[in-house]
């Protein structure tokens, strides 16, 4: 494992069970013959941590994984992939966290869950020596992290910061409602926050972006970003913005992590020194490959194939906002 830190990312960690295709008409059958049912480690912190990695980052993933065979699995995969898991901790007796997604046709999916280990998740997992060499810290998951959620995070992102370690957050969805209270004690030390437009739209109370961005500024945000699934992404430093188009693919075979690779896409063209706009191309292109492959993870390739492919398409993508 290099000394060399770029991303720490704290958060999800599943194993995901990928079954495909579903239709509503196989839930009534006894069986039903599908095409693919694929094992992939998943969860947001790992997609993350795992896309970040093939862009040529060195990643560490702070979570939780039970003492079982999915756990042991994920470990394994992990580790073959040079990612940092000195801290991922195996808890005994706990049932690693496991989702089997139920991916239709169109590529839709729908998950069924178990996530209970992540209540024995601590912000305290994460050594301090860790925060003197990273260069971003990822919190991936926010609303479904007990310990870390209404600012159990805080004390870890102020000590991120004290090291000049710039810490960005992205969430799913909550189950348990105060969307904006829950996570306003973080956002005060988060520099960059990309969450689903459903997310944004429950966390501000508005439903056009601008407002969106009008609401979270007093928080002090660097970068403020909304993912739009097919449509794009709204992007903004609060000094200039701008919509940006997905890039057209011929297929989709899931959707299953591409917000999560959207967001290792712009992390890691962050740590390469790309502008706010250039960012967002190279995470909005880092999301294509994801939805072309199945899983979350495994489908994005080097960051200069990531290069390659911006600079053949980004005519595609650009003056259509």
């Amino acid at each position: 494992m290099s000394d060399e830190m770029d991303i720490i990312c704290i958060g999800l960690l599943m194993c995901d069970i990928i079954v495909k295709p579903v239709t509503e008409k196989a839930l009534s059958l006894d069986a039903t013959p599908v095409d693919t049912i694929q094992m992939l480690p998943g969860g947001d912190a790992c997609n993350v941590a795992c896309n970040a990695a093939a862009l040529g980052m060195e990643t560490s993933l702070v979570s939780v994984v039970g003492d079982d065979p999915n756990g042991a699995f994920i470990r394994r995969w992990l580790d073959e992939r040079h990612i940092d898991i000195r801290s991922l901790a195996v808890r005994g007796g706990r049932t690693t966290g496991t989702s089997i997604a139920l991916v239709e046709p169109n590529g839709e999916r729908h998950f069924l869950t178990n996530t209970e280990i992540f209540d024995t998740l601590y912000a305290e997992q994460v050594p301090e020596e860790w925060l003197r060499q990273a260069r971003l810290l990822s919190l991936n998951g926010h609303y479904r992290l007990k310990n870390l959620d209404d600012g159990g995070i805080v004390p870890l992102f102020q000590k991120a910061r004290q090291y000049g370690v710039r810490t960005v957050v992205d969430t799913v969805w909550n189950r348990k409602g105060e969307w904006l209270p829950r996570i306003a004690p973080t956002l005060r030390y988060t520099d960059i926050f990309l969450p689903s437009y459903q997310e944004a739209v429950q966390i501000t109370g508005e439903t056009n972006v601008r407002a969106m961005r009008n609401v979270l500024k007093p928080f002090g945000l660097s970068v403020f970003g909304v993912k739009l699934g097919e449509k794009g992404c709204y992007m903004t430093d609060f000094k200039e913005e701008f919509f940006l188009p997905a890039f057209p693919v011929e297929s989709i075979a899931s959707t299953t992590g591409a917000g999560d690779s959207f967001v290792a896409g712009f992390e890691a063209a962050q740590l390469l020194s790309l502008d706010l706009y250039e960012s967002a191309l190279f995470a909005s292109a880092t999301a294509s490959y994801t939805i072309q492959a199945p899983g979350a993870v495994g489908g994005v390739p080097d960051a200069e194939t990531v290069r390659q492919y911006i600079r053949k398409n980004r005519h595609l993508v650009e003056n259509i906002a």
